[in-house]
């Protein structure tokens, strides 16, 4: 196919290890995460007066984690989404799939990750990102059958107008984080009040982050990486993808540099000065999730003849992304929330990361038996089911 518009990745025959891998060690990340926000430390919090352990943890988590795996979970979730389009566009059962039925796809993704984020963001987590992704599917999931000129404009003015919106969205946390909100972002299980909170609270998360956080540029960037098929053939791509792993890394690394300064009690900025360095340190975690995933692409590379027991487990795992993703924040949830295990009220950065590490250990476990069963994640295979109806 030479026409512009027809142009995709070329679906592979077997399962290609670098995004299942990238995607499985992402969900150990996102869980690290989501336990900072049950220790009363999310991304922004200073930690001047914490021990040692949970001062060094901070230092980490900012340079490496915050605003670092979300970014790569983002990029992937755009890839996979235009892979499975090429597909069904190249014919599916040796039927080409029309494109009508291939837009509805699409649509329902979007619309049933929406619904399924709605519902963890109820009863787990209120800051949890399937409604984000479901929202910029519906959002930007037109792109996925324009040229790729159209694609790459579109790109350029999320880019834009992310360099606007991330600022403001950044000082407004900041503010938060500086009066103390922010780490009371997480609602009880005990009273009414806790349960209101939940139902409003769920529909904002969604557009705040896609607002605050530069989501719909990084699916998008997703989208043009699968045009280039970097993940499909990286053995072709290697070059590349050294350049995209060392230079993401390395700018994501020097953006955070600021936001470690705050962390660490080093600089006390204003309102706005520091909103805008937590913004720097949100806007580079583009370049890190892209160097991330460049990263985990070449690590494939090396393993995908033989992966070995723990990156098979790994890999596993993220073939099985939501119902993981799902699993990984309940047990966090279980095991710190105040009104659950409770251990969030006496661990810190250090503690909260450690916590977050054996339940993706645990996981890791229930995944590896699911792939020597052959059998699917629950949660994956409902959302195909309902895609497909």
């Amino acid at each position: 196919m030479t026409h512009e518009t027809e142009r995709a990745p070329r679906p592979a025959t077997g399962r290609l290890l670098a995004p299942d891998l990238a995607r499985g060690a992402m969900l150990l990340l996102i869980a690290m995460a989501y336990a900072g926000v049950y220790a009363a430390v999310p991304f922004g919090t200073a930690t001047a007066g914490a021990a040692p352990v949970d001062r060094i943890a901070a230092v980490l988590t900012t340079l490496l984690l915050d605003n670092r795996a979300f970014p790569m979970f983002a990029i992937l979730f755009g890839y996979g989404l235009a892979w499975s389009v090429a597909r069904q566009q190249r014919g599916r059962g040796g039927r080409e799939v029309p494109g009508p039925e291939i837009r509805r796809s699409v649509r329902r993704r979007g619309l049933f990750l929406v619904l399924f984020g709605l519902v963890h963001a109820i009863l787990v987590f209120p800051g949890e990102i399937l409604a984000s992704y479901g929202l910029a599917a519906l959002l930007t999931g037109w792109l996925l059958f324009r040229p790729d000129r159209t694609v790459r404009r579109a790109a350029l003015w999320f880019a834009a107008g992310y360099a606007v919106t991330v600022p403001l969205g950044m000082i407004g946390l900041w503010s938060m984080t500086a009066s103390g909100a922010a780490a009371e972002v997480i609602p009880g299980y005990t009273t009414a009040g806790d349960w209101i909170a939940r139902i409003v609270g769920a529909p904002v998360t969604p557009l705040y982050v896609g607002f605050a956080y530069p989501l719909l540029l990084l699916v998008v960037l997703g989208y043009l990486a699968a045009r280039a098929g970097l993940l499909d053939d990286p053995a072709a791509h290697r070059r590349t993808l050294g350049r995209i792993a060392v230079g993401g890394v390395t700018v994501s690394v020097l953006g955070a540099v600021p936001a470690v300064l705050i962390t660490t009690g080093v600089l006390v900025p204003g309102g706005v000065t520091g909103g805008l360095l937590l913004a720097l340190q949100v806007l580079t975690g583009v370049a890190g999730g892209a160097g991330y995933a460049a990263a985990f692409a070449l690590l494939g590379l090396r393993l995908q003849d033989r992966p070995g027991p723990l990156a098979g487990a790994v890999a596993a795992m993220g073939r099985r992304s939501l119902t993981f993703y799902l699993l990984n924040s309940v047990l966090v949830a279980v095991v710190l929330h105040p009104d659950l295990g409770g251990l969030g009220r006496y661990v810190g950065n250090a503690g909260a990361l450690l916590a977050a590490v054996a339940v993706w250990l645990v996981s890791l476990l229930v995944a590896a038996r699911l792939e020597a069963a052959g059998r699917p994640g629950p949660a994956d295979a409902l959302l195909r089911r309902l895609v497909s109806r």
